[in-house]
């Protein structure tokens, strides 16, 4: 099987998210929250037990993701979004999504927009290679063939 740049792009970006998380929860397993909730920095992100568990969530299935080319672009698209979010709501305030405790939430928020933008360039990389979104999704609308008898 011949893997496309998006399936390398997103098996690098989601092992390396979840190895961050794990070791994240290793160093800071609380699952406390409020402002004052104990945080350690992991490569310029604040984990705890939460933060940690939602780097899981999120970027665990991308490993599953990985397998089809087609899967990879839409599941890159849609976590880019889905990690700028709490990257902007962060910019604002050290309480994201009144769950996460962010103390340097600066560094937080440059590192959640910078894996986002990294995660829609490899997209389009692979949109640009194929020559289209419609192109780069093309397999998720294959319906299967009906078996026919013959006889």
């Amino acid at each position: 099987m011949k893997w496309s740049f998006a399936q390398i792009g997103l098996l690098i970006i989601a092992a390396f998210h979840v190895i961050q998380a794990v070791i994240g929860f290793i160093v800071e397993p609380s699952f406390a929250t409020g402002p004052d909730a104990p945080t350690v920095q992991v490569l310029g992100m604040d984990y705890n037990g939460w933060h940690a568990v939602a780097g899981l969530a999120l970027f665990a299935p991308g490993l599953v993701f990985a397998l089809r080319k087609s899967w990879s672009v839409l599941y890159l698209l849609i976590a880019a979004v889905a990690g700028a979010l709490p990257g902007i709501w962060a910019f604002f305030s050290q309480q994201v999504a009144f769950v996460f405790a962010f103390p340097n939430n600066t560094s937080d928020a440059i590192v959640h927009l910078v894996t986002a933008a990294v995660m829609i360039a490899v997209a389009a990389i692979q949109i640009r290679i194929d020559g289209g979104l419609k192109n780069s999704l093309a397999d998720l609308r294959k319906q299967p063939q009906a078996t026919r008898k013959t006889g």
